[in-house]
């Protein structure tokens, strides 16, 4: 039952992840690093977690309108309270030229990541990013009209998850 919970704890950083970098809360995003933990995210950056969070928002994703960040395969290990997880990610990034135009690149990664339960509480304490494969096209505008219309998310605390779900409030920590 313990390695059923611990997995779900796991599970739960990956997805806190995806939203503290896809809904901008740089809150949530600090919660699921411990302190002195590393972060490789590639040619982008190298160091302390923290500071990559740091760097995430003010370096890198003022670039873009959007991004989100999906996660497919999960597969963890654990050890007594240490455990080490591969994790597929796909992500999308759009990005407005000052003329209008937009272009969105789609990505595939994966994480190998360390995690380490410190005072009953699990959180990552490395984390090394490969790239699988990347494409980069013209957004056709024309998509989010007619038949595939609807809300588009919001990047900030506008996303409608704020309205609609209760549970889930900005700034929130796991």
């Amino acid at each position: 039952m313990r390695e059923l919970l611990v997995k779900d704890r796991l599970h739960e950083l990956e997805m806190a992840y995806c939203r503290g970098v896809d809904r901008r809360d740089a809150a949530l995003l600090h919660s699921i690093f411990f302190e002195d933990a590393i972060e490789e995210h590639g040619d982008m950056y190298s160091g302390s977690a923290t500071e990559f969070a740091d760097w995430v928002f003010r370096d890198f994703l003022p670039k873009y309108e959007l991004t989100t960040h999906y996660v497919l395969n999960e597969w963890y290990r654990i050890d007594g309270d240490k455990a080490e997880g591969e994790t597929h990610r796909l992500s999308y990034h759009r990005e407005r030229a000052a003329d209008g135009s937009a272009t969105e690149a789609i990505a595939a990664c994966r994480t190998f990541n360390r995690y380490e339960c410190r005072d009953g509480v699990w959180k990552i304490s490395y984390r090394s990013v490969v790239r699988d494969w990347v494409t980069q096209r013209p957004v056709d505008a024309s998509l989010y009209h007619g038949h595939f219309g609807m809300a588009l998310s919001q990047p900030n605390d506008q996303d409608d998850s704020y309205r609609l779900l209760s549970l889930f409030p900005r700034g929130d920590r796991l």
